[in-house]
């Protein structure tokens, strides 16, 4: 699923919405970190840069149709720490495709999170 087609849909409910799906996000980093020995920082700095990429296209109104320029963004936002990652665990420097990768899974996450919410309270 990728970045310009997630979050397009969640419009003026952004902020109530978003903010569910970062709280959950941030409650599982314990639970991702035990998993994934190291990831859980990694993947809450990709949380909060989706949820900034996402809150300046809204305050901008431009929160559709701006996918690849939010994608492009937030890969750029976190480069750093995907090294700092790759470097620590022995890995290879990733490039940028593989940030990219890993920043349309966390936002399919995140996206998946709001509908789960509502049926939980159904």
């Amino acid at each position: 699923m990728a970045f310009h087609s997630v979050l397009s849909d969640i419009g003026n409910a952004f902020k109530k919405v978003f903010a569910v799906g970062v709280t959950v996000a941030t409650a599982a980093e314990p639970f991702v970190d035990t998993l994934f020995p190291g990831v859980g920082p990694l993947f809450n700095a990709v949380v909060s840069e989706v949820a900034k990429a996402e809150a300046e296209a809204v305050a901008a109104g431009a929160q559709n149709g701006t996918g690849t320029q939010k994608l492009a963004a937030v890969t750029a936002a976190v480069e750093g720490a995907f090294n700092t990652y790759a470097q620590k665990n022995g890995l290879a420097t990733p490039d940028a495709k593989t940030i990219e990768n890993a920043v349309n899974g966390v936002v399919a996450f995140l996206n998946a999170l709001p509908a789960a919410t509502a049926a939980a309270k159904a």
